[in-house]
């Protein structure tokens, strides 16, 4: 610490001048003790200084605005635990901005950093520039830091205004189920070496004197898609991805797999995300939430998808849906 070395070295050289200008024994006695009193320290800290470990804890998930905390101490309830200090460090992948903070700790005591949760995003947290003291403060040695991890911040689930119609994904047409199977549904077709002989119908295929075959089929279901910015200010992309979280839910509780597009803020490239399930839905937020902002990301909602027969688009502005 810069302030005991001050202190010390001020103390050093008061030492001198008293034992210069005053020759008796308690003079020498006490540039002696000055000059002692440092090694003496190391020499007791030694021991304890080796012995430190610091853990720490910290949540890996929350909520966008629930509190969330790292926890710092001592992992061995050392006697006389020598002072130490280090950096705490949070990456945000969002924003691509870093917040530090030097703390101090010795003996049991306990530090606690508040993570930010104000924004959803996903945050690094690290530890450096571990530093550990003899007693006085004089001498220091570096020291292991534990690794952390990362908090990731999911938004809050936002319903849109009004609920789009699914009307226009009315399936159409229909497609032999894989691998055959039960179905309600079936088609007619003439036999084909291989076919079963459970799936002939045998009065059809009487009355046209040749073999028919029932194939199962099944609907085909229009795509659909969600489309959304990734840009604006922390507050925009927070709204836009509560409310792609709650869509794509919703259309997942409809029994609709869809697809996620959106521009990469980096390369401007379309980027594209097939949802069929939750776990695709958790994954895809999770890049999303890694995915560093850029300013000037065009928006996407110009960009056509013949393929599509329903599409809802997210803005930065609004959100609105496309037959």
């Amino acid at each position: 610490m810069l302030h005991a070395r001050i202190l010390y070295i001020a103390a050093l050289l008061g030492a001198l001048l008293f034992h210069t200008y005053y020759t008796g024994w308690f003079s020498w006695y006490l540039l002696m003790l000055a000059v002692i009193l440092p090694w003496f320290s190391l020499l007791c800290s030694l021991r304890p200084m080796l012995r430190l470990r610091l853990q720490a804890d910290m949540p890996s998930v929350c909520r966008l605005g629930e509190p969330a905390c790292l926890r710092m101490g001592c992992a061995e309830k050392l006697r006389l635990s020598p002072p130490f200090r280090f950096e705490s460090v949070i990456f945000d992948c969002m924003g691509d901005t870093a917040c530090r903070q030097r703390i101090y700790l010795s003996g049991s005591k306990t530090a606690q950093v508040e993570l930010p949760t104000h924004h959803a995003g996903a945050y690094v947290c690290s530890l450096e520039k571990g530093r550990v003291y003899d007693y006085l403060g004089i001498f220091c040695f570096p020291f292991n830091l534990p690794a952390l991890g990362e908090l990731v911040v999911l938004p809050e689930e936002i319903p849109p205004e009004e609920t789009p119609s699914l009307t226009q994904l009315t399936a159409w047409q229909y497609r032999a189920k894989p691998a055959g199977g039960f179905s309600e549904i079936h088609d007619l077709r003439d036999y084909r070496p291989g076919d079963s002989m459970r799936d002939i119908h045998w009065k059809v295929s009487a009355k046209t004197d040749s073999l028919i075959v029932r194939e199962p089929i099944e609907p085909v279901r229009s795509q659909a898609i969600l489309s959304f910015d990734l840009s604006g200010a922390r507050d925009t992309v927070d709204r836009t991805l509560g409310l792609l979280q709650w869509m794509s839910t919703w259309l997942l509780s409809q029994e609709l797999s869809h697809t996620v597009c959106w521009l990469d803020p980096e390369s401007f490239a379309p980027q594209s995300a097939q949802i069929t399930k939750l776990d695709d839905l958790e994954h895809l937020m999770r890049q999303l939430l890694h995915t560093s902002l850029r300013d000037g990301t065009p928006s996407i909602a110009h960009r056509s998808f013949p393929a599509a027969d329903w599409r809802y688009h997210i803005g930065a502005a609004r959100a609105e849906v496309d037959a």
